[in-house]
């Protein structure tokens, strides 16, 4: 053998182990259901997809103010952690033609609702995972770029090895309940001054060259929807003073404008809790999100008012 076949055949010997390694990583990032948030709901909501006649979308504010088992009708929680209305509609879409008892649609309206799309800010990563788990591919997503192709450059490689030693199991995807709810059971220091910083955030994400992009793609799901005669309500959370106090009422208006009119134009209707004062500091998880009380509060306040409606 030669010296360079020699060179060769232990550079291959080196890099097999590696090579079957990340393979190895990319399978289990693909196939395990608890690997993140994402591959949970998912998993979670193909069990269930020939039983569910209320669906919640929207973002945190829904995942942890909204909770299922209160309802009287078999419900499903599909929110997630800054998921925009782009989200709600493309997975509400793509499960529909399965969601065959599908009665309502419950759509989340925060205060940045109309803010941005992920692509917009820092956590544009979120886009990765939409494509990975569900197909979901956000029109300005790149074509060509490795996230496309590879799970384990979604995940970073340190987060990849820290699920690879936990099982390839996420301790907050471990948390979320069959019904999609990720309940929180204590709070975060919730006065003014956080309050203030958080509304800050939000404020600091507002591409307002969005709103009519945002406004106009919700108003085709809503036409979808109502070509299927699905049901949709529209919900605004509660919270607390100390975040709604530095909001700016000029957008609170326009959002809550924006949605009347389609509620007129569409028969929806639009339950808004957002300073709701009966939802006092213990209720809540941090400024703008319930914890597990709150949620179970609000969630029975919204049965009890689509139970009374007449059918």
């Amino acid at each position: 053998m030669s010296y360079l076949k020699k060179i060769l055949f232990r550079f291959f010997i080196f890099f097999i182990p590696i090579i079957l390694c990340f393979a190895y990583f990319e399978y289990e990032l693909r196939t395990q259901h608890f690997v993140s948030s994402y591959a949970t709901k998912k998993y979670y909501l193909e069990q269930q997809l020939n039983s569910i006649e209320t669906l919640v979308l929207g973002s945190s504010q829904t995942l942890n103010g909204i909770n299922p088992s209160c309802f009287t009708s078999k419900t499903f929680n599909l929110s997630n952690v800054s998921q925009t209305l782009y989200y709600d509609k493309r997975l509400t879409l793509l499960y529909l033609p399965k969601l065959q008892n599908l009665k309502t649609v419950i759509i989340n309206i925060s205060y940045f609702s109309f803010f941005y799309q992920l692509y917009d800010i820092k956590e544009n990563w979120r886009d990765d995972y939409y494509l990975q788990h569900f197909g979901i591919k956000y029109s300005q997503y790149p074509a060509f770029r490795i996230n496309n192709f590879s799970a384990i450059a979604n995940y970073q490689l340190k987060h990849t090895l820290n699920l690879a030693i936990n099982n390839f199991e996420d301790a907050d995807a471990k948390v979320i309940l069959q019904n999609g709810y990720l309940p929180k059971y204590r709070s975060e220091l919730i006065i003014d001054s956080t309050g203030l910083e958080r509304v800050k955030i939000h404020n600091a994400e507002n591409f307002a060259k969005r709103r009519k992009e945002i406004e106009a793609d919700l108003e085709d799901f809503i036409m979808q929807l109502n070509d299927k005669k699905i049901k949709i309500v529209f919900v605004t959370t509660p919270v607390f003073n100390s975040y709604s106090k530095f909001c700016n009422k000029n957008i609170i208006a326009a959002n809550t404008n924006y949605i009347n009119n389609i509620c007129n134009k569409y028969k929806c209707e639009y339950l808004n809790f957002f300073e709701d004062s009966s939802f006092t500091k213990l209720y809540f998880y941090d400024n703008d999100h319930l914890n597990n009380k709150g949620a179970e509060k609000l969630s029975e306040m919204i049965n009890l008012i689509l139970c009374i409606k007449p059918k």
